[in-house]
C-alpha cells in the first residue's frame, strides 16, 4: 500500500469498519469523534500486533526494521517533541536509589510515559503539540498494551495457566469437532484488565453481592464535561480539551472521588449497603461512570414523596438557585438544532436525529 501511494500520488485511500450484524452497535460502533487521533490495528479479539513494521533507511544503507520498544524509536518518530534527540524507554533504565526495591529495580514502561505526561510548571513542548501530543499518547498506550500481553504469551508456565485445564479441553474437543487445528493456545488471565477473563470475573462478582445483598436501588449516571472551568483553567485557555486527555482524566478523577465522598461518607441518599461502579469513555472520547447503590433498609425509597426528594423534572427556580438553572438548561436540555444550529451533535444528514422522538411526544400529549 506504501509503494502503491508513493507510486501514484493521486490514489483515493478508502476506510471501511467492518460490522458483523450479530455484534452490540453500541460497543463496537464507529467514533463520532472528528477531532481526535486514534491506533487501528487487525488482531485477534483486539490484540495489538506483536511485531510493527517500523523502519529506518540510514544514510547509504538499506531499509532496516527496528524493535517498537528501542530507546530511540520515540525521537526518530517525533523529531519535533524531542528535538535534541533525547532517548525513550529502554528495558535497562533503571529506578534512582531512593526508589530501589529488592525485587523491582528498573523502570517499567507504563512507569516511564506516566513520568512523560505529568504535567509540571513551565512551558511543556509535549504537551502543546496539539494532535501529535494525541498521537503520542496513543502510540504508548499501544507500545505499553503490547508490551503486558507479550510477557503473558512468553509466561504462560509462570502464570499457571495448566490450571485452566478444563478450558484447555473445551477448546480442543470443539476445534477436532470443527476440523480445525488447534495451534499454540495463549490465554489471558483474569489479571489482565480488559480480557474476557476480567470482565467476566467482575461480573460473576457483581452477580454475587446483588444476591447477597439485593437488587440496586439508584443507578446514577456521572459525565465528563469538556466545559469544566478545572479543565479550562488547566489548559490556561490556549488548547481544546481533546488536546489534552491527561488534564481531562484527571479532573474527571477527582470529580469521581469527590461524588463517591458524597454517596459513601456524606450519605446524601441514606446508609448503602453496597455500591458498584464502572468507568468507561464514550464514543466521543470522554470518559464517563455508571454507579449502582442499593440502599439500606431504612433508606430504602418506598413512597412518591422519596422520588421526589431525589429525582426532579422540573426546571429549577432561577431566582432561587441561578447557577443550577443555567446548568440544567445548557447541560440537560436538547437543543438549539436544526437551521438554528447546524453543527449540533444531533445533526445528522442535515436533520435532527431526535426529530422523531420529539414529535412522538408532542402527539402523545
Amino acid at each position: 500500500m506504501h509503494q502503491l501511494i508513493q507510486s501514484n500520488q493521486t490514489v483515493n485511500v478508502k476506510m471501511i469498519f467492518m460490522e458483523h450484524p450479530y455484534l452490540d452497535m453500541r460497543r463496537y460502533n464507529a467514533p463520532t469523534s472528528r477531532t481526535e487521533v486514534a491506533a487501528i490495528f487487525v488482531g485477534d479479539d483486539g490484540e495489538p500486533p506483536a511485531n510493527r513494521d517500523i523502519c529506518i533507511y540510514p544514510i547509504g544503507e538499506g531499509c532496516k526494521n527496528i524493535s517498537p520498544i528501542n530507546q530511540c524509536n520515540d525521537p526518530m518518530i517525533y523529531p519535533l517533541l524531542f528535538p535534541r534527540g533525547e532517548q525513550g524507554w529502554s528495558n535497562e533504565m533503571e529506578h534512582v536509589e531512593e526508589r530501589r526495591s529488592a525485587k523491582r529495580n528498573r523502570v517499567t514502561q507504563l512507569q516511564f510515559y506516566a513520568y512523560r505526561l505529568s504535567a509540571r510548571s513551565g512551558f511543556s513542548l509535549l504537551h502543546s503539540s496539539g494532535k501529535l501530543f494525541q498521537q503520542y499518547v496513543v502510540d504508548a498506550y499501544v507500545k505499553t498494551e503490547g508490551s503486558r500481553l507479550n510477557y503473558i504469551r512468553l509466561n504462560q508456565k509462570n502464570l499457571r495457566v495448566e490450571f485452566y485445564r478444563g478450558l484447555l479441553d473445551a477448546l480442543t474437543t470443539r476445534a477436532s469437532n470443527n476440523n480445525l487445528r488447534v495451534g499454540k493456545l495463549v490465554i489471558l488471565p483474569s489479571s489482565f484488565q480488559g480480557s474476557p477473563r476480567s470482565m467476566q470475573q467482575n461480573y460473576q462478582d457483581a452477580m454475587a453481592m446483588v444476591r447477597k445483598f439485593g437488587r440496586p436501588d439508584l443507578f446514577v449516571t456521572f459525565t465528563c464535561n469538556p466545559s469544566w472551568p478545572k479543565i479550562l483553567n488547566a489548559m490556561q485557555g490556549r488548547k481544546r480539551p481533546e488536546n489534552r486527555p491527561d488534564i481531562v482524566v484527571r479532573v474527571f478523577k477527582m470529580k469521581l472521588s469527590e461524588l463517591l465522598d458524597d454517596l459513601i461518607k456524606r450519605k446524601v441518599f441514606g446508609c448503602e449497603t453496597f455500591y458498584i461502579y464502572v468507568i468507561e469513555f464514550q464514543k466521543r472520547g470522554l470518559p464517563h461512570c455508571h454507579i449502582l447503590l442499593t440502599l439500606d433498609s431504612s433508606s430504602k425509597i418506598r413512597t412518591k414523596d422519596d422520588i421526589d426528594e431525589f429525582v426532579s423534572a422540573e426546571l429549577p427556580n432561577i431566582n432561587a438557585n441561578r447557577r443550577l438553572f443555567e446548568i440544567v438548561t445548557k447541560c440537560m436540555v436538547h437543543g438549539p438544532c436544526s437551521i438554528i444550529n447546524p453543527n449540533a451533535p444531533c445533526m445528522k444528514d442535515g436533520e435532527c436525529s431526535k426529530q422523531k422522538h420529539s414529535e412522538r411526544r408532542q402527539r402523545k400529549t
